[in-house]
């Protein structure tokens, strides 16, 4: 099993403020971090008009941590494809897979916002349509390894059927990730088996290695306001219909639940019951400092990521 970290979103947020130069800047030092601890992969998440900047173009900013490294691979978790150019995104996820030894991982997914698609000049109701069709575009030339994020069984079964990667969401119980990966895996071989080669499986995990009660508490709490911000400032704002009112605790209860705090023996025992090949750590979030994600960055590659090379 494979160890990667993620989602490096580049935001500066209402509760945790500051400059863009300073995130991206971070961006190139975490990734170098990265691969000197031996992790994996680095992941990058899109969305747009979003009042914290959250990053809006993940291709420029795979190159620069590419570009960084020699080692480390770095995918998009997930480049929001239904608004981009399928053309244009085959294309340069060709182009860095081909200057950067094939480290670069595609990552797509279909979208939700409503404020997006209209910034783009695309009516919501057509994301599954050009999502297919990006779909099928990409599936066809292959640009680098691909993988589908998805949050239902019919996105996986898109996926499986045309012998794509599977890109997890991360609040999920083990209940829900092992109906995906199932309806996925049944997709591609009734299709089949194209490809010839199972596809990958990807989950991604909230995630922190911790050690005394207090430090794993802080921990949850960390990933439990990171949720509510985007929940409520990002979700929330766009009117799909949610109440937040009514369900945000309830949603961060799930949330905290699914999360995986503790040591690095506790968490590769977890981290084993799921039939995957490759695990994103989830430790991207808003409030820690510096010092407490360039610390989590190093025990993951110092300490989870030989516990489950064998995995």
């Amino acid at each position: 099993m494979k160890i990667g970290i993620g989602l490096w979103c580049l935001q500066s947020t209402a509760t945790s403020p500051r400059s863009f130069t300073q995130n991206y800047g971070d961006l190139i030092a975490d990734s170098v971090l990265a691969e000197q601890v031996g992790v994996h992969s680095l992941w990058l998440s899109e969305h747009h008009v979003y009042y914290d900047g959250y990053c809006p173009a993940l291709i420029p900013a795979a190159a620069a941590a590419l570009s960084a490294t020699s080692r480390l691979e770095v995918g998009t978790g997930v480049l929001l494809l239904p608004l981009a150019s399928a053309d244009r995104v085959s294309s340069a996820a060709q182009n860095l897979t081909e200057r950067f030894d094939g480290r670069f991982h595609l990552g797509v997914g279909m979208g939700y916002r409503p404020n997006e698609f209209a910034a783009k000049g695309f009516d919501i109701s057509d994301r599954v349509k050009r999502m297919n069709a990006g779909l099928d575009l990409l599936a066809q030339h292959r640009p680098s390894p691909l993988w589908v994020g998805v949050t239902s069984e019919i996105a996986a079964r898109r996926a499986g059927r045309r012998g794509l990667g599977l890109f997890i969401s991360g609040a999920f119980s083990s209940t829900v990730v092992n109906s995906l990966i199932e309806a996925h895996r049944e997709a591609w071989e009734g299709a089949g088996s194209p490809g010839g080669e199972r596809p990958a499986v990807g989950l991604l995990r909230n995630l922190w290695l911790a050690d005394t009660p207090s430090e794993r508490r802080q921990a949850l709490d960390w990933v439990r306001s990171s949720y509510l911000v985007y929940a409520g400032l990002g979700w929330g704002a766009d009117s799909t219909g949610v109440d937040f009112t009514a369900q945000v605790e309830a949603s961060m209860d799930e949330v905290e639940a699914s999360a995986i705090v503790g040591n690095a023996d506790e968490i590769a025992e977890n981290l084993e019951s799921y039939d995957v090949d490759l695990v994103v750590c989830r430790i991207g979030y808003d409030q820690p400092p510096r010092s407490a994600l360039t610390e989590v960055i190093e025990r993951i590659g110092t300490e989870l990521v030989p516990r489950m090379a064998s995995s």
